[in-house]
């Protein structure tokens, strides 16, 4: 075996391990979430252990140069909706193959996953069937790209204190400003997320 095979095959081991890890943490933060009584304390461990959960499976699709994002995405989507609802609501997704550098995949991985775990939480009443879709293409402008969470359900005001969670609007603008991206809320049907950022 090459020198540059001996790499990509020490590279691979790395992620994998990587990745294994990041479950491990996720599990235990899960596990310990199930045995607290108090509901805050549970809510918040198990926010802990999907994000960090949706931050390990990052690892199994970095590439030379990055992260394959369109592959995560696909990996995510039935994560998503099993974990988050058991209602038949469906997370699509459609985008281009994009390959997304390391500590900005990072920070995309996290707004996405925040704001398609509030609609699959929050969009439809309970039981009713909807859909979340999620998309990531070039903006218009051919520079920049544009990262895009919708849905069709009940919409909210986003200056109502419960609209939303607080936090998670708080937390996707703090991590927009990461990516450099501007964040556009349209929620007069449904909930429409638009991030444009550059990378």
């Amino acid at each position: 075996m090459t020198d540059d095979g001996q790499d990509d095959v020490r590279a691979a081991e790395m992620r994998h391990r990587a990745a294994n890890t990041f479950q491990l943490i996720s599990a235990l933060a899960r596990m310990r979430g199930q045995r607290t009584a108090e509901p805050e304390a549970r809510r918040q461990l198990v926010w802990m252990a999907d994000a960090i959960g949706a931050l390990g499976a990052l690892e199994r699709h970095r590439r030379e140069g990055g992260v394959d994002f369109q592959a995560y995405l696909l990996e995510m989507a039935p994560v998503w909706r099993r974990r988050h609802t058991a209602a038949p609501i469906e997370v699509a997704v459609a985008m281009e193959p994009v390959v997304v550098p390391d500590q900005a995949a990072s920070t995309l991985a996290l707004i996405v996953h925040e704001l398609v775990s509030n609609a699959l939480a929050h969009a439809y009443p309970e039981g009713e069937p909807g859909q979340v879709e999620v998309s990531l293409s070039r903006a218009e402008d051919g520079e920049r790209y544009q990262l895009v969470v919708r849905d069709h359900g009940r919409g909210f005001d986003p200056s109502s204190p419960s609209g939303r969670e607080r936090f998670g609007l708080w937390f996707v603008r703090s991590l927009a400003a990461q990516v450099r991206g501007e964040l556009k809320l349209d929620t007069r049907d449904g909930v429409c997320a638009q991030l444009l950022f550059s990378l």
